[in-house]
């Protein structure tokens, strides 16, 4: 007769956390959504998967923004456009907790999302809107001063599992400046 082996207990601790997954949306996902995806996924470890995508997405990342980030020391290995159907087509295989749009044209436009996910609007100025390299260039240091302050708000809160405050969470969040 042959035996079955002995269930044992793992020694490893049994990880009953799971980590939110944020996408954040814009209209060319050039700019501010990348500069709050790689903010986000340095800084907030593993409490969070940062994502981010457009209504209709660029061909490629911004230069600046790369340059920005980098000169930073953020990572910007991995990030490139991506059009947020990507992640609406997965959204079984891969759910997301929260939708944070920082353009109004993709609050206006965010479709509804398989599991229900939080969704909240961050106003932050589009520093590709200017016109002048000089205004530009303030405006991505504004844009990026203004995710940083909000990335580093959300990964020092305790953040909760029901959405009607997870809700007010993040829109506490968007309030900084």
């Amino acid at each position: 007769m042959i035996r079955a082996p002995p269930v044992t207990q793992s020694l490893a601790p049994m990880n009953s956390f799971k980590p939110f997954t944020v996408l954040f949306l814009s209209t060319g996902n050039a700019a501010r959504s990348i500069l709050a995806e790689g903010l986000l996924r340095e800084k907030g470890g593993d409490r969070f998967i940062a994502r981010s995508a457009g209504l209709r997405p660029v061909a490629q990342v911004n230069p600046h923004t790369l340059a920005l980030l980098a000169s930073e020391g953020i990572a910007i290995n991995g990030l490139h456009t991506k059009n947020w159907g990507e992640f609406l087509a997965s959204a079984h295989v891969f759910p997301i907790d929260v939708i944070v749009t920082l353009s109004e044209e993709a609050r206006a436009n965010c479709p509804v999302w398989p599991g229900d996910p939080v969704r909240v609007h961050w106003t932050v100025d589009d520093p590709l809107s200017a016109e002048k390299a000089d205004v530009m260039e303030w405006k991505f240091r504004k844009a990026f001063a203004t995710l940083e302050a909000r990335v580093g708000r959300l990964i020092k809160t305790r953040l909760t599992r029901r959405p009607e405050e997870l809700l007010l969470q993040f829109k506490d969040i968007g309030t900084v400046v």
